[in-house]
Protein backbone atom coordinates (compact mmCIF):
# COMPACT_ATOMS: atom_id res chain seq x y z
CA UNK A 1 0.00 0.00 0.00
CA UNK A 2 2.56 2.39 0.94
CA UNK A 3 4.36 1.79 -2.43
CA UNK A 4 0.53 2.53 -4.13
CA UNK A 5 1.14 5.72 -2.34
CA UNK A 6 4.29 6.52 -3.46
CA UNK A 7 3.46 6.24 -7.13
CA UNK A 8 0.51 8.01 -7.03
CA UNK A 9 1.92 11.33 -5.46
CA UNK A 10 4.90 10.95 -7.13
CA UNK A 11 2.64 10.96 -10.60
CA UNK A 12 1.26 13.79 -9.25
CA UNK A 13 4.22 15.44 -8.72
CA UNK A 14 5.09 15.13 -12.41
CA UNK A 15 1.67 16.02 -13.66
CA UNK A 16 2.12 19.22 -11.39
CA UNK A 17 5.27 20.01 -12.62
CA UNK A 18 4.04 19.83 -16.02
CA UNK A 19 1.34 21.94 -15.89
CA UNK A 20 3.43 24.52 -14.30
CA UNK A 21 5.67 24.01 -17.12
CA UNK A 22 3.39 24.74 -19.89
CA UNK A 23 2.16 28.12 -18.02
CA UNK A 24 5.48 29.26 -17.59
CA UNK A 25 6.59 28.52 -21.19
CA UNK A 26 3.15 30.02 -23.00
CA UNK A 27 3.39 32.95 -20.63
CA UNK A 28 7.33 33.55 -21.87
CA UNK A 29 5.76 34.13 -25.36
CA UNK A 30 2.41 35.87 -24.01
CA UNK A 31 2.75 39.93 -23.88
CA UNK A 32 3.51 41.55 -20.83
CA UNK A 33 1.22 42.38 -18.03
CA UNK A 34 1.12 46.18 -18.59
CA UNK A 35 -0.79 44.98 -22.32
CA UNK A 36 -2.80 43.11 -20.46
CA UNK A 37 -3.87 45.24 -18.23
CA UNK A 38 -4.86 47.58 -20.68
CA UNK A 39 -6.89 45.29 -22.46
CA UNK A 40 -10.19 45.47 -21.45
CA UNK A 41 -13.50 44.70 -20.93
CA UNK A 42 -11.89 41.20 -20.49
CA UNK A 43 -15.94 39.23 -19.98
CA UNK A 44 -16.96 40.97 -23.14
CA UNK A 45 -18.47 38.51 -25.80
CA UNK A 46 -17.06 38.67 -29.09
CA UNK A 47 -19.29 37.23 -32.88
CA UNK A 48 -17.06 35.22 -34.97
CA UNK A 49 -15.92 38.23 -37.10
CA UNK A 50 -14.20 39.78 -33.74
CA UNK A 51 -16.79 42.11 -33.17
CA UNK A 52 -17.85 42.92 -29.74
CA UNK A 53 -21.56 41.81 -28.92
CA UNK A 54 -23.65 44.63 -27.14
CA UNK A 55 -27.35 44.88 -25.99
CA UNK A 56 -30.14 46.75 -28.11
CA UNK A 57 -29.08 49.85 -25.14
CA UNK A 58 -25.80 49.50 -26.12
CA UNK A 59 -24.25 47.64 -23.25
CA UNK A 60 -21.46 45.03 -23.42
CA UNK A 61 -22.93 41.20 -23.37
CA UNK A 62 -20.34 39.44 -21.31
CA UNK A 63 -18.83 35.63 -21.90
CA UNK A 64 -20.21 32.86 -20.35
CA UNK A 65 -18.18 30.36 -20.43
CA UNK A 66 -14.35 29.94 -19.82
CA UNK A 67 -13.93 28.84 -23.55
CA UNK A 68 -15.80 32.25 -24.52
CA UNK A 69 -13.74 34.55 -21.95
CA UNK A 70 -10.40 33.25 -23.41
CA UNK A 71 -11.31 33.84 -26.49
CA UNK A 72 -12.73 36.64 -26.21
CA UNK A 73 -9.34 37.38 -24.27
CA UNK A 74 -8.04 36.19 -27.78
CA UNK A 75 -9.72 38.55 -29.78
CA UNK A 76 -9.24 41.78 -27.86
CA UNK A 77 -5.65 41.09 -28.23
CA UNK A 78 -6.19 40.33 -32.23
CA UNK A 79 -7.96 43.80 -32.39
CA UNK A 80 -4.94 45.97 -30.63
CA UNK A 81 -3.39 47.89 -33.63
CA UNK A 82 -0.99 51.01 -32.92
CA UNK A 83 -3.27 54.30 -33.89
CA UNK A 84 -2.76 54.55 -37.76
CA UNK A 85 -1.90 50.51 -38.67
CA UNK A 86 -4.48 49.72 -40.93
CA UNK A 87 -6.90 46.35 -39.79
CA UNK A 88 -7.32 43.70 -42.28
CA UNK A 89 -10.26 45.04 -43.88
CA UNK A 90 -8.63 48.18 -44.06
CA UNK A 91 -5.38 47.13 -46.46
CA UNK A 92 -7.36 45.61 -48.64
CA UNK A 93 -9.16 48.38 -49.46
CA UNK A 94 -5.79 50.40 -49.68
CA UNK A 95 -4.98 47.80 -51.76
CA UNK A 96 -7.71 48.16 -53.77
CA UNK A 97 -6.31 51.86 -54.04
CA UNK A 98 -3.57 51.34 -54.88
CA UNK A 99 -4.11 49.01 -57.72
CA UNK A 100 -6.95 51.68 -58.70
CA UNK A 101 -3.50 54.29 -59.16
CA UNK A 102 -1.06 52.14 -60.43
CA UNK A 103 -3.47 50.50 -63.25
CA UNK A 104 -5.56 53.81 -63.55
CA UNK A 105 -4.67 57.09 -62.59
CA UNK A 106 -1.06 57.30 -63.28
CA UNK A 107 -1.62 56.30 -66.67
CA UNK A 108 -4.72 58.66 -67.30
CA UNK A 109 -1.94 61.39 -65.95
CA UNK A 110 0.93 60.13 -67.94
CA UNK A 111 -1.23 60.59 -71.12
CA UNK A 112 -2.86 63.90 -70.37
CA UNK A 113 1.34 65.05 -69.82
CA UNK A 114 2.10 63.31 -73.22
CA UNK A 115 -0.66 65.08 -74.66
CA UNK A 116 0.06 68.83 -73.03
CA UNK A 117 3.33 68.58 -73.50
CA UNK A 118 4.20 69.78 -77.37
CA UNK A 119 1.41 72.73 -76.74
CA UNK A 120 3.45 73.28 -73.40
CA UNK A 121 6.89 73.64 -75.19
CA UNK A 122 5.40 75.85 -77.73
CA UNK A 123 4.09 77.77 -74.93
CA UNK A 124 7.47 78.01 -73.49
CA UNK A 125 8.96 79.18 -76.80
CA UNK A 126 6.72 81.67 -76.66
CA UNK A 127 7.35 82.87 -73.61
CA UNK A 128 10.99 83.07 -74.03
CA UNK A 129 10.75 85.10 -77.42
CA UNK A 130 8.35 87.41 -75.66
CA UNK A 131 10.22 87.94 -72.88
CA UNK A 132 12.99 89.79 -75.11
CA UNK A 133 10.15 92.32 -75.90
CA UNK A 134 10.03 95.28 -73.73
CA UNK A 135 6.96 96.68 -75.06
CA UNK A 136 4.33 94.67 -76.51
CA UNK A 137 1.31 95.08 -78.22
CA UNK A 138 -2.25 94.47 -76.72
CA UNK A 139 -2.26 90.84 -78.65
CA UNK A 140 1.42 90.02 -77.41
CA UNK A 141 0.30 90.55 -74.09
CA UNK A 142 -2.70 88.12 -74.60
CA UNK A 143 -0.67 85.60 -76.15
CA UNK A 144 2.02 85.87 -73.22
CA UNK A 145 -0.67 85.13 -70.46
CA UNK A 146 -2.15 82.15 -72.91
CA UNK A 147 1.26 80.65 -73.04
CA UNK A 148 2.09 81.15 -69.40
CA UNK A 149 -1.40 79.65 -68.46
CA UNK A 150 -0.71 76.48 -70.53
CA UNK A 151 3.24 76.25 -69.17
CA UNK A 152 1.05 76.23 -65.46
CA UNK A 153 -1.54 73.86 -66.95
CA UNK A 154 1.54 71.74 -67.92
CA UNK A 155 3.50 72.02 -64.63
CA UNK A 156 0.15 71.31 -62.50
CA UNK A 157 0.09 68.07 -64.45
CA UNK A 158 3.35 66.82 -63.73
CA UNK A 159 3.02 67.59 -60.20
CA UNK A 160 0.00 65.60 -59.57
CA UNK A 161 1.56 62.90 -61.46
CA UNK A 162 4.41 63.21 -59.25
CA UNK A 163 2.51 63.17 -55.72
CA UNK A 164 0.32 59.82 -57.56
CA UNK A 165 3.95 58.44 -58.09
CA UNK A 166 4.82 59.41 -54.35
CA UNK A 167 1.36 57.99 -53.03
CA UNK A 168 2.10 54.43 -54.33
CA UNK A 169 5.28 54.01 -52.60
CA UNK A 170 3.15 55.54 -49.55
CA UNK A 171 0.60 53.21 -49.90
CA UNK A 172 3.18 50.15 -50.55
CA UNK A 173 5.11 51.11 -47.60
CA UNK A 174 1.53 51.36 -45.49
CA UNK A 175 0.24 48.19 -46.53
CA UNK A 176 3.45 46.24 -45.62
CA UNK A 177 3.83 48.20 -42.06
CA UNK A 178 0.06 47.46 -41.41
CA UNK A 179 0.51 43.72 -42.69
CA UNK A 180 3.36 42.90 -40.07
CA UNK A 181 1.59 45.00 -37.31
CA UNK A 182 -1.60 42.03 -38.15
CA UNK A 183 0.84 39.49 -38.16
CA UNK A 184 2.25 40.55 -34.63
CA UNK A 185 -1.65 41.14 -32.63
CA UNK A 186 -2.46 37.86 -34.19
CA UNK A 187 0.38 36.60 -32.81
CA UNK A 188 -0.25 37.98 -29.49
CA UNK A 189 -3.65 36.78 -29.24
CA UNK A 190 -2.36 33.31 -29.93
CA UNK A 191 0.13 33.51 -27.58
CA UNK A 192 -2.52 35.23 -24.96
CA UNK A 193 -4.91 32.42 -26.17
CA UNK A 194 -2.48 29.49 -24.99
CA UNK A 195 -1.56 31.44 -21.57
CA UNK A 196 -4.92 31.61 -20.71
CA UNK A 197 -5.35 28.37 -21.39
CA UNK A 198 -2.80 26.51 -19.63
CA UNK A 199 -3.67 28.85 -16.63
CA UNK A 200 -7.35 27.84 -17.06
CA UNK A 201 -6.31 24.13 -16.45
CA UNK A 202 -3.62 24.48 -14.00
CA UNK A 203 -6.04 25.62 -11.80
CA UNK A 204 -8.60 22.63 -12.56
CA UNK A 205 -5.37 20.57 -11.88
CA UNK A 206 -4.86 22.70 -8.52
CA UNK A 207 -8.91 22.26 -7.72
CA UNK A 208 -8.59 18.54 -8.13
CA UNK A 209 -5.49 17.95 -6.03
CA UNK A 210 -6.96 20.29 -3.36
CA UNK A 211 -10.30 17.99 -3.32
CA UNK A 212 -7.89 15.00 -3.59
CA UNK A 213 -5.99 16.20 -0.66
CA UNK A 214 -9.22 16.42 1.60
CA UNK A 215 -10.47 13.48 0.52
CA UNK A 216 -7.36 11.57 1.27
CA UNK A 217 -6.95 12.62 4.61
CA UNK A 218 -10.96 12.25 5.78
CA UNK A 219 -10.09 8.59 4.41
CA UNK A 220 -6.88 8.24 6.09
CA UNK A 221 -8.37 9.44 9.39
CA UNK A 222 -10.88 7.16 9.28
CA UNK A 223 -8.87 4.17 8.35
CA UNK A 224 -6.66 4.98 10.91
CA UNK A 225 -9.13 5.29 13.83
CA UNK A 226 -10.44 1.80 12.76
CA UNK A 227 -6.80 0.55 13.00
CA UNK A 228 -5.59 2.44 15.96
CA UNK A 229 -8.48 3.68 18.63
CA UNK A 230 -5.66 5.87 20.52
CA UNK A 231 -5.48 7.91 17.34
CA UNK A 232 -8.82 8.87 17.59
CA UNK A 233 -8.12 11.82 19.75
CA UNK A 234 -5.72 12.72 17.68
CA UNK A 235 -8.11 12.89 14.99
CA UNK A 236 -10.36 15.24 17.04
CA UNK A 237 -7.66 17.74 17.68
CA UNK A 238 -7.06 17.96 13.82
CA UNK A 239 -10.94 18.66 13.03
CA UNK A 240 -10.95 21.43 15.83
CA UNK A 241 -8.25 22.79 14.39
CA UNK A 242 -9.62 22.84 10.48
CA UNK A 243 -12.71 23.91 12.45
CA UNK A 244 -11.02 26.87 13.75
CA UNK A 245 -9.19 27.40 10.47
CA UNK A 246 -12.46 27.90 8.51
CA UNK A 247 -14.25 30.04 11.10
CA UNK A 248 -10.82 32.26 11.61
CA UNK A 249 -11.23 32.27 7.01
CA UNK A 250 -15.20 33.25 7.75
CA UNK A 251 -14.84 35.76 10.06
CA UNK A 252 -12.24 37.42 7.84
CA UNK A 253 -14.55 37.37 4.64
CA UNK A 254 -17.34 38.95 6.27
CA UNK A 255 -15.28 41.70 6.99
CA UNK A 256 -15.16 42.70 3.28
CA UNK A 257 -18.92 43.22 3.09
CA UNK A 258 -20.08 39.94 1.63
CA UNK A 259 -22.46 39.45 4.04
CA UNK A 260 -24.03 42.66 3.45
CA UNK A 261 -24.21 41.77 0.11
CA UNK A 262 -21.92 43.65 -1.43
CA UNK A 263 -20.73 42.04 -4.72
CA UNK A 264 -18.11 42.61 -8.02
CA UNK A 265 -18.88 44.26 -11.01
CA UNK A 266 -18.58 43.20 -14.70
CA UNK A 267 -17.01 45.56 -17.65
CA UNK A 268 -20.06 46.91 -17.88
CA UNK A 269 -21.08 47.84 -14.40
CA UNK A 270 -23.24 44.76 -13.51
CA UNK A 271 -23.58 42.45 -10.85
CA UNK A 272 -21.21 39.79 -11.81
CA UNK A 273 -23.21 36.30 -12.60
CA UNK A 274 -24.22 33.51 -15.39
CA UNK A 275 -26.27 34.92 -18.70
CA UNK A 276 -26.11 37.27 -21.30
CA UNK A 277 -28.23 38.90 -20.21
CA UNK A 278 -27.67 41.75 -17.46
CA UNK A 279 -31.72 41.82 -16.42
CA UNK A 280 -32.47 38.18 -16.17
CA UNK A 281 -28.74 36.30 -14.94
CA UNK A 282 -28.18 34.44 -11.84
CA UNK A 283 -26.36 36.93 -10.22
CA UNK A 284 -23.94 35.59 -7.46
CA UNK A 285 -25.07 36.39 -4.33
CA UNK A 286 -23.72 36.70 -0.64
CA UNK A 287 -23.29 33.15 0.04
CA UNK A 288 -21.16 32.24 -3.27
CA UNK A 289 -18.93 35.28 -2.39
CA UNK A 290 -18.65 34.19 1.19
CA UNK A 291 -17.46 30.81 0.26
CA UNK A 292 -14.96 31.77 -2.61
CA UNK A 293 -13.37 34.72 -0.27
CA UNK A 294 -13.75 31.85 2.57
CA UNK A 295 -11.86 29.13 0.56
CA UNK A 296 -9.00 31.52 0.06
CA UNK A 297 -8.65 32.54 3.24
CA UNK A 298 -8.41 28.82 4.38
CA UNK A 299 -5.57 28.24 1.42
CA UNK A 300 -3.34 31.43 2.67
CA UNK A 301 -3.99 30.15 6.46
CA UNK A 302 -2.71 26.37 5.23
CA UNK A 303 0.32 27.39 3.49
CA UNK A 304 1.32 29.93 6.78
CA UNK A 305 0.96 27.34 8.84
CA UNK A 306 2.93 24.65 6.70
CA UNK A 307 5.52 27.30 6.24
CA UNK A 308 5.44 27.99 9.79
CA UNK A 309 5.64 24.08 10.64
CA UNK A 310 8.71 23.55 8.14
CA UNK A 311 10.59 26.44 10.04
CA UNK A 312 9.98 24.60 13.65
CA UNK A 313 10.25 21.29 12.40
CA UNK A 314 14.25 22.44 10.85
CA UNK A 315 15.18 24.69 13.96
CA UNK A 316 14.37 21.94 16.30
CA UNK A 317 16.35 19.04 13.68
CA UNK A 318 19.27 22.12 14.24
CA UNK A 319 19.20 21.81 17.75
CA UNK A 320 18.50 18.11 18.24
CA UNK A 321 21.41 17.75 16.17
Amino acid sequence: MRKLHSYVFLVFALVSVAMVGWAIVAGMDAPDSAKIANNTPLVQKFDANGMAVNTEDDQPVPVETTSEGIQALSTIFANQLDEGVLTLAAIEEEKEKLNNTINQIIPAYEAKVAEAREGALEAMATIESLGENKRLSSAQKRQLEAAKSVEANFKALNDTLAQHRENVTIMEENIAASLKANEEAQLSAENMENLAVAIHWNLMWFYFLMVFAVCFIVISAVWNMMLNAGGLKKTLVSLVVVAAVVAVSYFIASGNGWAEGATLKDAAGYDLGIGADPTTRDVFGPFEYMVADTSIMVTYITFAGAALAAIISAIRGIFKS
